[in-house]
């Protein structure tokens, strides 16, 4: 999924930081997506595509994509009016990838021509997570400080989900991720 504005460009954490603050929980039972805001009433997407979505067009562009025509399904109304009304910005659509969509990377250090189908992230494939900066930036801003979890390593737990990283760490110090020029796992 994604967040596009009315111009079909791609919302992300860095251009809207209220992003974080939405917390998706997938119900495969009751196959739903539900989304939720501090403060605001939580909004159901059914999982299943059917006749009731439109296919749509979306442009992903100032990301890593850009120029990438990707085919998408709105996910309807109800979501597109949730979103402008928790995020403040009038004309924002959810979007589904669909299952016929054929983006995919190539490798561009090599003469390798195959490619890989990839996901409709704006950056990478890989997202790492420093929990020690997670732990910093909890702090810092104020509309996380009411939020109510069993106890702070839920809380914490819960603030890492939403930035949906693959791969969590501890670093010793925050916000050191910054300076790494390079990741080893293993030996």
């Amino acid at each position: 999924w994604m967040i596009v504005n009315g111009n079909g460009v791609a919302m992300t954490q860095k251009t809207d930081t209220k992003l974080c603050l939405i917390v998706p929980r997938i119900y495969e039972e009751k196959n739903i997506l539900e989304l939720s805001f501090p403060y605001m009433k939580p909004v159901q997407i059914a999982l299943n595509i059917d006749g009731r979505f439109s296919n749509t067009q979306a442009m992903l562009c100032q990301s890593k994509v850009c120029g990438d025509r990707i085919e998408g399904i709105d996910c309807g109304d109800d979501v597109a009016e949730w979103l402008s009304d928790v995020l403040c910005t009038s004309g924002l659509r959810l979007i589904r990838q669909s299952l016929n969509d054929r983006r995919s990377s190539k490798n561009r250090r090599t003469e390798d021509t195959s490619s890989q189908a990839i996901s409709l992230t704006n950056q990478a494939q890989y997202l790492l997570i420093n929990k020690t900066s997670v732990k910093w930036l909890m702090n810092k801003v104020e509309d996380w400080y009411d939020l109510e979890e069993e106890n702070k390593s839920d809380k914490l737990d819960g603030f890492i989900d939403r930035f949906r990283g693959n791969l969590i760490i501890e670093a010793p110090k925050v916000l050191e991720e910054l300076h790494w020029h390079s990741v080893q796992m293993g030996q």
